[in-house]
């Protein structure tokens, strides 16, 4: 299991006891029109292990997080086994990283990761890599070559010039928008934080302080935001973990709830309602429907924040249609052109595909 999942529970676990364009963006015009989700495998055999080769039979060791490209190509966040990896052609090679868990800028398998967690494409092609364990925002580009984007190797909390300011371990969210401005979900400094492409870090929301706030920039709280996306007017989305609802964040930094009542559980139905019970990443389609990882399941939210399950129930490993389907741990998500949903599903270490008839 992923330390910051369990690190999660532990914590939602206290929270009961004492009572209480992103990357993330659809690359091209699909819209998930959908009357059936159908979950398929695409990559990965189910052994916790490293190989090359046909998708089918290649080996991932508890990948994390996924991204697609407009030409269609899917990038893996490989946690375990150090690396950043690449499908395309049904073929499933290695771009960046190698066994070594380290931090190692360079070229291709010469560059070094402790452990890839969540990962970001921008417009032009340039990858994005949060390491779960070590504060820098990494950038590969499309060559494959892995250079520090961002952030110093000391964790904490500094805006300013990209290379001098700093980022906790442990950011959990992360895309980038059509301009190219990347944000990250500085989680543990409960703040969304935006590196603008003129190489400056800057709070874009929140105070910094835990809890639940909506309002002007300043002023709004966090609790553990986890997973970014963002629509086409500019609007960026984020999975507050710990509040167990979706909040919205308009262009000028205002934050709104959207989608959740608050109370944590497994309910669908509209914006006020509906329950959230471990939300994780997010993507959101050209209709600027949302898609997000919820425990086991994916469920789906609807512009106007009406939340339904589409995939999965229960822990395991079944394709097939709706909540027939099963995940364990769904990590990171992706969204092609089409509106075809990728799941970097960790505890099966297969990489999964949701289609929509």
């Amino acid at each position: 299991m992923i330390y910051s999942k369990n690190y999660f529970i532990l914590f939602t676990a206290i929270i009961m006891i004492a009572g209480t364009g992103c990357k993330k963006n659809n690359q091209g015009n699909g819209l998930s029109t959908e009357t059936k989700a159908t979950v398929t495998t695409i990559a990965g055999e189910g052994t916790g292990a490293y190989a090359n080769g046909p998708a089918l039979s290649a080996k991932f060791d508890s990948p994390v997080d996924v991204a697609v490209a407009d030409d269609g190509t899917i990038y893996v966040a490989d946690y375990n086994n150090h690396r950043i990896r690449k499908i395309a052609g049904d073929q499933v090679s290695t771009l960046a990283g190698n066994d070594t868990f380290d931090i190692l800028n360079g070229n291709g398998e010469l560059a070094r990761f402790k452990n890839p967690y969540r990962i970001a494409l921008d417009a032009g092609g340039n990858l994005y890599v949060l390491d779960q364990v070590d504060p820098r925002v990494r950038k590969i580009s499309p060559a494959g070559y892995v250079s520090t984007y961002a952030g110093t190797d000391q964790p904490g909390f500094l805006n300013g010039a990209t290379l001098m300011a700093q980022f906790e371990v442990n950011a959990e969210g992360i895309g980038a928008d059509a301009q190219g401005n990347v944000y990250i979900g500085d989680t543990f400094n409960e703040r969304i934080r935006r590196i603008s492409t003129a190489a400056q870090v800057s709070t874009f929301t929140g105070s910094g302080s835990e809890g639940f706030t909506d309002g002007e920039p300043g002023t709004a709280q966090f609790r553990f935001p986890d997973g970014i996306a963002c629509d086409r007017q500019g609007n960026l989305y984020v999975a507050d973990a710990g509040n167990f609802c979706i909040r919205k964040i308009s262009p000028a930094g205002v934050v709104t709830r959207f989608a959740g009542s608050g109370v944590r559980g497994n309910a669908d139905g509209n914006a006020g309602v509906a329950q959230f019970n471990l939300i994780g990443d997010i993507v959101v389609d050209g209709g600027g429907n949302l898609y997000v990882t919820d425990d086991n399941r994916i469920r789906k939210v609807t512009p106007q924040g009406v939340v339904s399950t589409i995939a999965g129930s229960t822990a395991g490993y079944v394709d097939g249609d709706g909540t027939t389907a099963k995940f364990k741990d769904p990590g990171g998500l992706g969204i092609d052109a089409q509106g075809n949903i990728y799941v970097a599903d960790i505890n099966n270490n297969r990489i999964r595909k949701i289609s929509f008839q």
